[in-house]
Order: structure tokens, then C-alpha cells, then sequence
């Protein structure tokens, strides 16, 4: 075996797990109206089929007042009892242990007009600056009850036992944290009083469950705000709490809802494993209770040397069980190179922090009852079929196809794949981006589709191949920016990235009418280059097409950079190295000089040229080249035209 320490068991309290891969809890925005849904159980249940030793549901509300919306579904009533029952059976069936994570919000409570958000004192919420109401020691002992009692009715449901959610800010961060706990009572204070409330909490949950019953708690070692919990007072609360003997693992987090939030979900402009150091300080002060390390862990290798050195005695891959649920079984068989990477973009994360359910852009399956495991379906009859375009929908198309049966020709008018995906992962923080269109091809290689690549296909050529049906995925261009005058140098991103133009020095414009993550890596790229680079967006912001936790990330390098953003204002000419733009809200005019270059990121026109010259053939039109959108729908229209053909 390649990864003999990742798949050696490991017993946490009296239950043995078959490998070191955790699914850490993961938002999906499965259910519905509260309630345990068929999706919300597949979800967990893929990751148990494919091979994963320990799935940590998403959260659970613990509490009415900590009401969210609906697709959070709550454990202090009985309505999602047989939802419980049947999570269990699948997930437990499948020989993984499933633990659910318990949940309250505290201050974080927005979502409900006659519920109250309530913290361990009256600071502000670092995110939405509501002020909660401060809770009194009665109301703190009634949640240590409605804890238990969640704990409770999951452990009568079958769950092999609950992660404590202490993370990101939430509540019991609030009781933990010296940043926000200024509480006076026997609940605040020292380190004694701010654990007082885990403790009475995992104290109560051993009484009414057992001893065989699993109780981890997640929290941060590096809260990342002055004041907070920091690796030193984490290793005191460590310390603290595994000297009770009654908790069986620690899970670390890091960040709350202020600007450290970024850290919570690390991106691909971090690097691999971040956090993994604090992992290994936290496990020595752990003594001996098992710690789960996680954090941008997305391969089986990293995963691996976390446990193999001592970084953790668990691998949590979130974001990667994401991206591929049968991650653990195709590691374990040594088909490493099967498994469909993540890249770290956050587009999932993205995803639920906008309250739509998960998604992921190279995982059309995701969620659904056929994901672990899935094959597309054999063709009733073989075709041939050409695909015209080789990024991210030509390629899925392609191997989707041929997988089914059909005879595939996979025409590239580049004489590498990616498209618009492969350039965009030459600039600055995107280089994983281009792992996306590699696995595409070796999955177009493996099912046998004819590459002609470096042949730009038209009509003749299509027709000459005899195909009996024909997928355009022939993208979209970026469209220039209608100025009344120009006569400087100009270039879209993409041609610029596609260049690597020698033009430095002076200054450079961005013209942001995009506000993608590959917009603000083409400023660094700039930044690098000019003296001085100056971004304008007619938004009242930057970034608005990007995740929260990436969008902090990106305004960090950006102001690092010394880029300047100019919002609310569209370029009007480039003439004789001046730009003049104007403001979009009151028509000031105002010039920007010494200009050496004007680059765009713009709305795309379609090219669908091809598509009239077919029209009397079975011919469809995908991605960009229907009608220019994200790469999600992209992958996903690809993969939906490939399993109907």
C-alpha cells in the first residue's frame, strides 16, 4: 500500500476506525425547512461508501434560538428523528463512524425577526457588528441542557457520537476566546471560568450518552485577532480540557468572522497545509487524545505525511471530499491519478456563504444518490461525435462521450487544452487551476478519444469526418471596452496572460468589468511589471464575483500591492498615453497619465460561428459558446450533453 500510515486504523474512545480520512463537518444547504433531506444523507453518505473512516455531519441547531434558515436542520425537536435514523444506517452501514457536529450561532443569529441573537457578552459580531443580547448563567445552564439532549437524541438515532462546533466564532468560541468573553461571572474570566461551559456541556453529554459514546470539540489554535485565542492560550485550553479525560479528539479551525475568516477556508493562494505546524504544537499538548488536522489537505500523499510525521492523527479533507467523494478508496487501490483534484478556489464555499446548496464546479455529481462510485451509463446506440474546443466543456463532453460508448474526436484549435482555464492558471496564485483540464484529459485518454489538437476545425472538416452529431465548445472572447477615442496599447487578460507582454514600467489600467478571481490575479501580474497600476470597476466594489473568504484575500494582496481602485468609474479614451475616465454616478471626468498599457476584463461575445454551418446536423452548443456564464455551468453543461448523447 502507497499510504500505509493514512489507512492504518485508529481508536478514538471504544471505536475503531478503519483509516485516518475525516470528512470534516461541511455545509451543503441539503436540507429543507429544517428537515433531513435525501440529498443531506447521500451527501454524507457518498463519502462513506467511498472509503472515508470518520463523516462529522454539518451542523446541527441545538437550540430554537439558534433558529437558521431553513436548510439547517434543527436536533432539538423529533421531527428529523427518522432523517437521523437513516443518515446513521448509511453512513455506519457504509463502515464509517458518523458523528454530528452541534451547533449555536450566539451572536451569529441573523436569519430570524423574533429571535434574539445572545453572546457570551455585548461585543459587536466581527461580521455583521449586531450586538447580541449577553446571556445570563440560567440561560447558559439551559444550553448546556439542550446540548446534552441533542447529543442525546442522536445517540438513540445511531450516530456513534458529536463534534462540539467551537469554530469560526460561534458560540462556544465566544465563551472560549479572552477576546470576547468579558463576562464576570462563573463562566468568564480566567481560563478556568471560559471552559467552564465545555466542560459542564461535555459533562452532561457523558451522563445522558455513555461511555462509548464519541465527544470531539472543534475550536481554533489561532483566532486571529488581537487578543483571541492564539496558540499559546489554545494549547492552555487544550491542555485544560484533555486533562478531564472525557473528550476523544480535538479538531482545530482556524479564524472567527473577522478578517481572519480567510483562514478558515484557506485558498490557492496559500500554501499546501498551512496550518499543519499548529496541528502538531496542539497534538503534543493534547496528550495523547487523537487531533484533526485540516486545512487545504488535498492529496493523498500531504495526507499521508500529516499522519505519517506527526502533524495530526486524523487527515480532514473537506474541500477535497468535496471535489471527489470516492477520494480514500481510489487512494487506497492506487489510482491516485483517478482521483478529480480540488483546486482550493472556494467556489463551494462560495456557494453556501450565498445560502444556494453545495456545489462544486468539477463535480457534477455531487450530492446525488449514484455519486460514489458513478460510471456513465452505456450508449443505447455508439455515434460519432465530434467535440470542437477543448476547455473545461469540450473536454467533459469528450470523455463523458467516449466513457458511454460513442466514437469521440476532440478538436483543439490550441495545441494544449484548457482553453480559457489554462491561461488563466499562468497568473499569479491560479497555477491549480490547470489540474482541472489535465484530469479531463486523462480521462479523455483513458476512455479513448481521438485528440487533434493544434487543428482548428471548421464545417468541411466536421462534415469529412462523417460525425452524426457535433458539440460546439468553442467559447467566448472578451469584447474592448467602447472608448471614443484609442490609440494606445491595449489587451484583454487573457491575451495578456497568453503574451507575457514586455511592456513595463509607468502606469497600467485595469478595466474590471468582470470581478473574477482571475481579474485581481492579472493586477498582481501587473503590479509586478509597472510602477503603478490603477483599477477601475463602474461597481461600487471589487470583487463582487468572488467568495467572501477569497475576496478578503484578494483586497489584501491588492492594498499590499499598492494597486489603486478607483470604483464607480469606466475608462472613456486612451489617447496619447492618457486615459479618461469618467464616474459613473455624477459624469466627473478625470485623467489618468503616462499610461503604457490598458488591459479589460469585459463581458464575452459568444463564437457560435461554427453552429449556422452545422445547423442540419444533431448539433449542440455548450458553455461559454452558448451563452458566456461561469466554469461551473461549463463543466456541468459538458457533462450533462455527454451522459445524453
Amino acid at each position: 500500500m502507497d499510504f500505509p500510515q493514512l489507512f492504518s486504523p485508529i481508536r478514538i474512545r471504544r471505536r475503531e476506525l478503519r483509516n485516518r480520512i475525516a470528512l470534516p463537518a461541511t455545509l451543503t444547504n441539503y436540507g429543507a425547512a429544517q428537515r433531513v433531506t435525501a440529498r443531506w444523507i447521500d451527501f454524507l453518505a457518498a463519502r462513506a461508501r467511498g472509503g472515508a473512516g470518520l463523516i462529522v455531519s454539518e451542523i446541527i441547531a441545538v437550540d430554537p434560538e439558534a433558529l437558521a434558515h431553513g436548510a439547517i436542520v434543527t436536533g432539538y425537536d423529533d421531527q428529523n428523528l427518522e432523517g437521523f435514523r437513516r443518515a446513521a444506517q448509511a453512513v455506519e452501514g457504509a463502515g464509517a463512524c458518523l458523528v454530528g457536529q452541534l451547533w449555536h450561532p450566539g451572536r451569529q443569529q441573523l436569519w430570524h425577526p423574533t429571535r434574539s441573537p445572545m453572546g457570551a457578552s455585548d461585543q459587536p459580531d466581527a461580521l455583521s457588528w449586531t450586538v447580541p443580547h449577553v446571556m445570563s448563567a440560567a440561560e447558559v445552564e439551559r444550553l448546556v441542557e439542550a446540548f446534552a439532549s441533542v447529543a442525546h437524541r442522536l445517540e438513540r438515532c445511531g450516530f456513534g457520537g458529536v463534534e462540539l462546533h467551537g469554530a469560526h466564532g460561534y458560540l462556544i468560541t465566544q465563551f472560549l476566546s479572552p477576546w470576547s468573553n468579558t463576562r464576570g461571572d462563573r463562566y468568564g474570566g480566567s481560563l478556568e471560568g471560559r471552559v467552564r461551559f465545555v466542560e459542564e456541556i461535555v459533562a452532561a453529554i457523558r451522563g445522558r450518552c455513555g461511555a462509548d459514546f464519541i465527544v470531539g470539540l472543534k475550536f481554533p489554535a489561532d483566532e486571529g485577532v488581537a487578543g483571541g485565542i492564539d496558540p499559546i492560550e489554545a494549547e492552555r485550553i487544550t491542555r485544560r480540557l484533555a486533562a478531564l479525560g472525557t473528550l476523544d479528539y480535538f479538531a482545530y479551525g482556524q479564524g472567527n468572522f473577522s478578517l481572519s475568516l480567510e483562514n478558515h477556508v484557506p485558498d490557492l493562494n496559500f500554501p499546501e497545509a498551512p496550518f499543519i505546524d499548529l496541528h502538531k504544537r496542539m497534538r503534543e499538548a493534547a496528550g495523547g487524545i487523537p487531533v484533526m488536522a485540516l486545512g487545504r489537505i488535498g492529496t493523498p500523499e500531504l495526507a499521508e505525511k500529516v499522519v505519517r510525521e506527526g502533524y495530526g492523527d486524523l487527515a480532514g479533507l473537506c474541500r477535497a471530499l468535496v471535489s471527489d467523494c470516492d477520494f480514500a478508496d481510489k487512494a487506497r487501490a492506487g489510482r491516485v491519478a483517478d482521483i478529480r483534484p480540488c483546486v482550493f478556489d472556494n467556489w463551494c464555499w462560495g456557494e453556501v456563504h450565498a445560502g444556494r446548496p453545495l456545489a462544486e464546479f468539477h463535480n457534477p455529481r455531487l450530492g446525488m444518490p449514484d455519486e460514489s462510485g458513478w460510471q456513465p451509463a452505456p450508449a443505447a446506440h455508439a455515434r460519432k461525435v465530434a467535440v470542437v474546443g477543448t476547455g473545461p466543456a469540450g473536454l467533459e463532453a469528450a470523455w463523458v462521450a467516449a466513457a458511454r460508448g460513442h466514437r469521440v474526436t476532440l478538436f483543439g484549435a490550441s495545441p494544449a487544452v484548457g482553453g480559457a482555464l489554462a491561461l488563466e492558471a499562468r497568473l499569479p496564485g491560479r497555477a491549480e487551476m490547470a489540474k482541472v483540464p489535465a484530469w479531463q484529459l486523462r480521462q479523455c485518454e483513458r476512455h479513448g478519444v481521438e485528440l487533434r489538437l493544434g487543428e482548428r476545425a471548421g464545417a468541411e472538416t466536421i462534415r469529412a469526418l462523417g460525425a452524426d452529431a457535433v458539440v460546439l465548445a468553442t467559447g467566448a472572447e472578451l469584447r474592448p471596452p467602447e472608448l471614443e477615442a484609442a490609440d494606445g496599447a491595449m489587451l484583454s487578460v487573457r491575451d495578456y496572460a497568453r503574451e507575457a507582454t514586455a511592456i513595463h514600467g509607468g502606469t497600467v489600467v485595469l478595466y474590471d468589468h468582470d470581478h473574477s478571481a482571475a481579474t485581481y490575479a492579472a493586477a498582481e501580474a501587473l503590479a509586478a511589471r509597472h510602477h503603478r497600476v490603477v483599477l477601475l470597476t463602474p461597481r461600487t466594489q471589487i470583487a463582487q464575483a468572488v467568495n467572501y473568504c477569497s475576496a478578503i484575500g484578494v483586497h489584501r494582496r491588492l492594498r499590499g500591492l499598492g494597486v489603486e481602485i478607483i470604483t464607480g468609474a469606466r475608462p472613456l479614451a486612451f489617447e496619447r498615453g492618457t486615459v479618461r475616465t469618467e464616474d459613473v454616478f455624477t459624469k466627473r471626468v478625470t485623467e489618468i497619465r503616462d499610461v503604457k498599457l490598458l488591459v479589460y476584463a469585459t463581458p464575452r461575445r459568444v463564437r457560435d460561428a461554427l453552429a449556422g454551418a452545422l445547423a442540419d446536423l444533431d448539433c449542440r452548443l455548450i458553455g461559454d459558446c452558448m451563452a458566456p456564464r461561469n466554469l461551473m455551468i461549463a463543466i456541468h453543461e459538458g457533462h450533462a450533453v455527454g451522459c445524453t448523447l
